[in-house]
Formats: structure tokens, C-alpha cells, sequence
């Protein structure tokens, strides 16, 4: 069990490859390549602001190795978020609250707890060897491609038989962003040159949310996380049910201190 509940918050890390601070709209400069696409891409937000559950499959692991959990991630916002892991038959292996600044993650089955203050990557500390926030996973799930990849983009040049185009991105977190013809992410490569570091595939829903992410890193640790359903709840989220409650006899040790888990 201890081994899952480390493969299964690593493996959630790998979603979060578009942790980047936000960066000014003016700041963009792409190429004459760009038909216009560049400034839908900054200018999308697919889903309206307020409550929202999103619930998901997650497979991970190498080749003849993978494992399968599923997840449910909630939140009135991007500031404060709520995930909670679950592997077998609604077997909770992991429970997470996120508020950027303060960060805990707790094992029913350990009763342990590891914790964080700081909004430097928390999950980085957890042996995870790619930049990623929560917030970035709940605005790449809601169209809000912005939040994830930065504004500034330039040097734009055809990729592919689709009619896309990719773009250098500059600053966090880098590497190349390929767009469709509607501004939508679909391919999102770490590196640009032969050492790919992280690839991401997007694909898309009939609402134009994203439906599948595929993640691959040239060391051979693959993902697939699909989405199984969304939900707007009529009234937000009360503090309650966005709170982590401990139970009294949890151990509560620094995040740091996680990679001891399965030792």
C-alpha cells in the first residue's frame, strides 16, 4: 500500500508539467508564422468561474509495469483545491489539500501526514523530477491554457499534416507549445532538441476541454489520465468540505521526510 500511495501522488506529479507564474499579455511575440491562433490560445477560458468536481482515471508506470488509480479533484477556485486518490474499489490511498502557500498530503492507511508551507513546488519534494503546481492541473483540466503555460510565445513554425504550430515558449516552464487551429494546446515537449525531457499530447471533448492527457519522459515513465466526469455544483464549496481534517492520532512529519515512505 505504501508503495501505491508513492507511484500514485508521483505519478499525479507528472500532470502538473505547466507550473509557470503568469506572465503579462504583452509580453508575447510570435512570429509572422501566427495566423491569430497565439492570441485565442491567451484569451481562452472554457469554463465559467465557481465550483467545479472533475473526476479522472489515471494509468502510469513503465512498460510491463503500470498501475491504475482513479482521483476526484474539486475546488471553488484555482487558489484552494482539494484531490483525493483512490486505488482498487474506492480504496482511499491518499488525501490532498492545496492552498499555494500551505500544502498537506495524508495516508489514511499510515495515519501520517506531510506537510508544507511555501508555495516553491511542494510536490517537487516528494522526489518528482519535473515543475508542476496542483493549481496548474486544475487550469490545464478547465481550458485555461494561459495559467499554465505563460504568454509569452514566439517563433511560431508549421508542425505536422494538421496545420498546427509551434511555438518557443519563454520563461517557465519553456520548451516548445504546439496549437491547433483554434489556439487549443495539443502537444506540450519539455525540450526543444533531442533530449525531450517530458511530452505532453492533449486531446480534446466536444466542449473543448481536455478529454485525455497522454504524458511520456525519454527515461520510459509513461501516463495516461482521462476524464470521466465533470460537475458544477449550484453553490460553492463550504470551508468544510475543503478542509483536510486530521484525525488525532496522525503523525504529522515534514514533506521532505516522504521519501521514507515504503522504506
Amino acid at each position: 500500500m505504501k508503495k501505491n500511495l508513492l507511484l500514485a501522488v508521483a505519478a499525479f506529479g507528472m500532470l502538473f508539467l505547466g507550473a509557470c507564474a503568469r506572465q503579462p499579455v504583452d509580453s508575447l511575440s510570435p512570429s509572422a508564422a501566427d495566423d491569430g491562433r497565439w492570441q485565442r490560445y491567451v484569451a481562452a477560458r472554457q469554463t465559467a468561474d465557481g465550483p467545479y468536481r472533475i473526476g479522472m482515471s489515471l494509468r502510469f508506470g513503465e512498460e510491463g509495469d503500470t498501475r491504475r488509480v482513479t482521483a476526484l479533484l474539486w475546488g471553488n477556485d484555482d487558489a484552494a483545491l482539494r484531490l483525493d486518490v483512490m486505488a482498487g474499489v474506492g480504496a482511499l490511498v491518499a488525501s490532498v489539500a492545496d492552498s499555494g502557500d500551505a500544502f498537506l498530503l495524508y495516508a489514511p492507511r499510515d495515519h501520517v501526514a506531510y506537510a508544507h508551507e511555501g508555495g516553491n513546488k511542494p510536490l517537487l519534494k516528494i522526489g518528482v523530477p519535473v515543475p508542476f503546481e496542483l493549481s496548474r492541473l486544475s487550469a490545464l483540466l478547465r481550458g485555461r491554457f494561459a495559467q499554465v503555460f505563460g504568454t509569452a510565445g514566439k517563433d511560431a513554425r508549421p508542425e505536422g499534416a494538421e496545420g498546427n504550430l509551434a511555438y518557443r515558449l519563454e520563461g517557465r516552464p519553456g520548451g516548445l507549445l504546439t496549437l491547433d487551429a483554434q489556439g487549443r494546446p495539443v502537444r506540450w515537449r519539455e525540450k526543444d532538441g533531442r533530449e525531450q525531457g517530458w511530452v505532453m499530447d492533449i486531446d480534446y471533448d466536444d466542449d473543448g476541454l481536455p478529454r485525455r492527457l497522454k504524458l511520456s519522459h525519454d527515461n520510459g515513465k509513461r501516463a495516461i489520465v482521462l476524464i470521466k466526469d465533470r460537475e458544477t455544483p449550484a453553490a460553492p464549496f463550504s470551508d468544510a468540505a475543503m478542509r483536510l481534517t486530521l484525525p488525532a492520532d496522525t503523525r504529522v512529519l515534514p514533506l521532505e521526510r516522504f521519501r521514507r515512505i515504503g522504506d
